[in-house]
């Protein structure tokens, strides 16, 4: 009898001890999960932005290529008898149009998948220098969420005695979804791009040193 009850004794105390390293196990399991979506999500963003970034940018730079369009298409510059400059303004017609060609460039890039994807090895989801680089792959890829945003603007900066550096910028914003297989992580990109400069001899107003 005793011996059975010292058996019961030990296999209770064996199974308390099972389950405990089963729990153990389940939260470690749990928590490596967490930090591992945690660190996908993390490297999916960056890299999407940047991604997302530099396709905004080129779409931009192949719409200057395809279009042709220079400093004084879009500005136009306005003096008096004396040659001083009365007003700075833009173009209107030449602007709208502008940023109609771009905002279907980029739309244009964001339907692209095949190069707006890309893989993150597991080794390198987690963290552990040595195994970057290693292991199965996990593929991204980002979308569009919403539309794309442009706007317009200018700075005008002192170029040396009695002349002024006038350039033209076109800011965009667009709300992005990187997509993995763990789920969807929301981010946004904003990017501004040169559209065009040029030297202005002769001051610029200030009431008239703006471009919207």
């Amino acid at each position: 009898m005793r011996a059975k009850r010292k058996r019961k004794r030990a296999n209770k105390k064996r199974n308390a001890v099972l389950i405990i390293f089963i729990c153990i196990g389940i939260t470690m399991f749990f928590a490596l999960n967490h930090e591992l979506k945690t660190k996908l999500r993390d490297i999916a963003v960056y890299k999407c932005k940047n991604s997302a970034t530099e396709m905004i940018n080129d779409a931009i730079q192949n719409t200057l290529s395809e279009s042709d369009y220079t400093y004084d298409d879009l500005v136009e510059i306005n003096r008096n008898s004396d040659n001083e400059i009365t007003s700075v303004s833009c173009t209107s017609s030449k602007i709208n149009s502008l940023k109609t060609d771009i905002s279907d460039q980029i739309n244009k890039g964001f339907e692209n998948k095949d190069k707006n994807g890309f893989s993150i090895a597991l080794g390198t989801i987690s963290g552990i220098n040595l195994l970057s680089g290693v292991g199965p792959d996990v593929t991204v890829h980002f979308e569009k969420e919403g539309s794309v945003k442009t706007n317009i603007k200018s700075s005008f900066s002192s170029a040396g005695i009695n002349q002024t550096l006038h350039r033209i910028y076109i800011e965009v914003n667009s709300d992005i979804v990187a997509v993995a297989a763990a789920g969807t992580y929301k981010s946004s990109v904003e990017t501004e791009f040169l559209l065009a400069e040029t030297v202005i001899v002769g001051e610029a107003p200030e009431r008239y040193a703006s471009i919207s």
